[in-house]
């Protein structure tokens, strides 16, 4: 059985303001010839049945070690439309829940991936979280995915939506400090990529993704 919680602190005016702000990437996928392995089209996104005794985190603040157990989240879009793969979820992430200090505000398309320490304030303010290791992440062309659990390793060919519109990215870790980001480019044509097992790899608007033999 899923079970759903809510946020225990109120949502400030001043967060969702903040909410509305995007600072960090969300991509897709690309190409098809007969020699590569064909991952996902554009459209409709599913997610996969997510364990039976996983936690649902709704909009709302959380306190982590209180309210949410430390750990790397998945947040989804609650759109369950046909275009929810372009559907965005936003999530704002203090360094405590005095709010003084701002991690950032991070606005992700269909899903996006976060590592949560104790202490830590997060707000969801759209969308819903759920442990990583618990939320069947399925490879798609949009969202964010780990290399050697939600994906492959290996090298892939990533193809736009449209010239221009969208990008990927890799981090090596989703704590959001630092230099975290491993490579950024936007898509403006198909791209080869090499992504390592334990790599995180971010997608936004693109519009395939396929798996290219080594």
């Amino acid at each position: 059985m899923v079970r759903f919680k809510k946020g225990t602190k109120g949502v400030g005016a001043l967060i969702l303001a903040l909410s509305l702000a995007s600072s960090y990437p969300a991509v897709s996928w690309a190409g098809e010839t007969e020699d590569t392995e064909r991952i996902m089209e554009t459209g409709e996104r599913k997610r996969a049945e997510s364990s039976e005794d996983a936690v649902v985190y709704g909009p709302g603040s959380y306190v982590i070690g209180e309210d949410i157990l430390p750990g790397e989240y998945a947040v989804f879009t609650e759109d369950t439309s046909e275009q929810n793969a372009y559907s965005t979820c936003t999530i704002t992430l203090y360094k405590d829940d005095t709010d003084a200090r701002r991690i950032g505000t991070f606005q992700f398309q269909h899903h996006g991936l976060i590592s949560l320490y104790k202490g830590q304030h997060l707000v969801i303010t759209k969308g819903y979280a759920v442990e990583a290791d618990r939320a069947g992440i399925t490879p798609g062309t949009t969202g964010m995915y780990k290399a050697g659990r939600d994906m492959e390793p290996g090298t892939y060919r990533i193809t736009p939506l449209t010239s221009g519109s969208g990008y990927y990215a890799l981090y090596n870790d989703v704590r959001y400090y630092y230099d975290y980001i491993d490579e950024y480019a936007a898509l403006f044509e198909p791209v080869t990529v090499n992504i390592a097992n334990g790599q995180y790899l971010e997608l936004f608007d693109a519009g395939s993704i396929e798996r290219v033999p080594d």
